[in-house]
Order: structure tokens, then sequence, then C-alpha cells
């Protein structure tokens, strides 16, 4: 039976060393798949596997923009490389959100799917290997309808732009997690 403000203390301390150990929070420099030593990792440019042009470039940038933020592991030349990240983007969707009286598109959400494999280059094994990781959020654009005849193509460009970037930075977020925190 707790007694006093130290027993209390110490049972609350003991619950928290308890649930950190059990959800597998650990202070350590990487975790998930990085193999002990391991300090860079390449990041060659993402196979386009869709007829969407120049998105297997935004998830290569934001991918790699994710590792350099991050800082756990340097990103580096595959020749210089102790893990190397392979992807190729699967599927890329637009996928209608709203629709106008007139049953015209007046939004689309943005989804990118991705298949990603890191090879452990000292031993040449795949230490991960995923298939469909896609953003978690679905990024969306709106098409700009000037009047009913017609669509301002530049301004609709630029937020499906937009929504392509944000998508290719939730991919890259999942990834970096997937790497680096296991999950």
């Amino acid at each position: 039976m707790l007694r006093t403000a130290a027993d209390i203390t110490r049972a609350l301390i003991l619950v928290v060393i308890l649930s950190l150990t059990s959800c597998g929070y650990g202070l350590t420099h990487t975790g998930g798949i990085v193999p002990e030593g391991a300090k860079n990792i390449a990041i060659p440019t993402f196979i386009n596997n869709t007829n969407e042009p120049y998105v297997d470039i935004e998830v290569t940038k934001a991918t790699v923009n994710e590792f350099v933020h991050d800082g756990r592991l340097n990103v580096v030349s595959t020749e210089a490389a102790d893990l190397i990240l392979r992807g190729k983007v699967a599927k890329f969707e637009m996928i209608p959100q709203s629709y106008d009286i007139n049953s015209y598109v007046m939004q689309y959400y943005i989804s990118i799917i991705v298949d990603i494999s890191v090879e452990d280059v000292k031993t040449h094994k795949i230490i991960l290997q995923e298939k469909g990781l896609n953003s978690v959020f679905l990024a969306s654009y709106a098409v700009s309808y000037p009047s009913i005849s017609n669509v301002n193509i530049t301004a609709t460009k630029i937020a499906k732009e937009a929504a392509i970037k944000q998508a290719s930075q939730d991919v890259a977020l999942t990834l970096r997690s997937r790497v680096l925190e296991g999950f």
C-alpha cells in the first residue's frame, strides 16, 4: 500500500518506465531496421510506373529532404552508402472529391502509392521491402473555373503541383518512419 509521497512518486516512475519499454520506445541513435553501425543512406531517384510525369522526382526530393532534416542517417551517393533505399511510384490517383451542380469536378484528392526496399550494402540483404505504401493524408486541390465554359488551367496546375508535393511529403514521412522507427 502506498503511504507517502515518495512511495507514490516511485510507483509513478515505475509505471512510466514499464510503459515506455512496452511500447518499443528507445533512446538509441536509430531504430527500426537500421543495422548497428549504419550511418549513411543512398536514395536513388524513384522509378515512375505511372502516367503522371515528374511524380517520381517529387517523391524522391521529399524523401531525401525528410532524411536530411531528420539527421540520423547521412544521405550520400550509392558508392558511399551503408544502406540503399530504392523506390518505385506504383500508383498515382486523382480521385474526384466534389462536384458542382453541372457535375463538373471542383476538387480532387491525390493519392501516391510506392513500393520500396532497403538494402544493407555490407551483407547485400534486403532488410525492408514493402509494397503499397501510400500517403496517409490525401492531399487535395481545387479545379478553378473562371466561367462555366473554361477552366483556369494555370491556377489548377499550380494547385495540383502543390497537392503532389504535399502527398509526396506525406509518403516521405512514412518512409522515414518505417526505416528509422520501424513503423
